[in-house]
């Protein structure tokens, strides 16, 4: 038996375990594999899709279940097959991108699907990081796209990401929405109570032998998945709500090893 048998880790992956930089540092993953070794299970916590996690796979022995679309799926690696998926409906989707294309004709709205990513809007300024990662994407109208829509990244200056929901909320288009900031430049949309939060819920049930979770996090997507966890904790540069809702608030950021510190201060490793 190890000390961290039925211990749950879940990282957001930008502004938490990646430095600002993209990188995982060395003490990071020597924190993660020691919890691993002692019998943890790792997971990432984050909005990207299966294919752009691969980097984290190939640097640490992802062992858990992850987290992806910000919630609105459960993803095996291993056995690349979805374990949960919580969809939007498409109806007041298709009004809401309909709406954000209207308020702004080059505000860039990408569409996710199970398996692959749309972008409907074709006067779109590009999104700088899908440009940088060289993230591969299908040019569509709405109309067009087909498969579970997971989730909606709307990509736009700060001030206007905040103009823009606010016109969905007076509008009414956010009773079946549920919309947060995952990072001054995106605006995401998922199912009505869906986060990375709820999705614990599908860790648990899909993995039997869970006893704890912890989760640390830097940002409003991360805000629920720190608050329902058994052991929340939140970086140095994580935003104020999030540092509130934690158990563990450090002192370093996500360029100091913020990870192996979590783990430290949780569990003494």
């Amino acid at each position: 038996m190890g000390a961290c048998d039925g211990y749950y880790l879940y990282c957001d992956l930008d502004g938490t375990l990646l430095d600002d930089e993209k990188r995982i540092s060395s003490e990071n993953r020597s924190a993660i594999l020691s919890f691993i070794e002692q019998g943890g299970h790792f997971g990432v916590a984050t909005g990207r899709v299966p294919s752009l996690i691969g980097a984290v796979e190939h640097d640490l022995p992802v062992n858990a279940p992850c987290i992806l679309f910000n919630g609105a799926g459960l993803y095996d690696l291993a056995g690349q097959k979805f374990l949960a998926m919580h969809p939007i409906d498409r109806d007041p989707i298709a009004r809401a991108t309909e709406r954000l294309i209207a308020l702004d004709r080059e505000t860039c709205v990408q569409v996710f699907t199970d398996t692959a990513i749309y972008e409907i809007n074709p006067d779109q300024r590009d999104d700088p990081q899908t440009v940088r990662e060289q993230i591969p994407t299908l040019s569509l109208p709405f109309p067009c796209v087909s498969g579970p829509l997971l989730k909606v990244l709307v990509a736009n200056a700060s001030s206007e990401l905040e103009t823009l929901r606010s016109a969905l909320e007076q509008d009414g288009m956010l009773s079946d929405i549920s919309a947060f900031r995952s990072s001054d430049t995106y605006l995401e949309l998922v199912a009505k109570g869906i986060s990375k939060g709820t999705t614990l819920e599908d860790v648990r049930a899909h993995c039997g032998d869970v006893t704890k979770i912890l989760a640390i996090g830097d940002y409003n997507n991360d805000l629920d998945m720190v608050s329902l966890a058994d052991i929340g904790g939140a970086p140095a540069n994580a935003i104020d709500e999030v540092k509130a809702a934690a158990d563990i608030v450090l002192s370093v950021d996500n360029n100091h090893n913020c990870v192996a510190r979590f783990l430290e201060a949780a569990l003494g490793l």
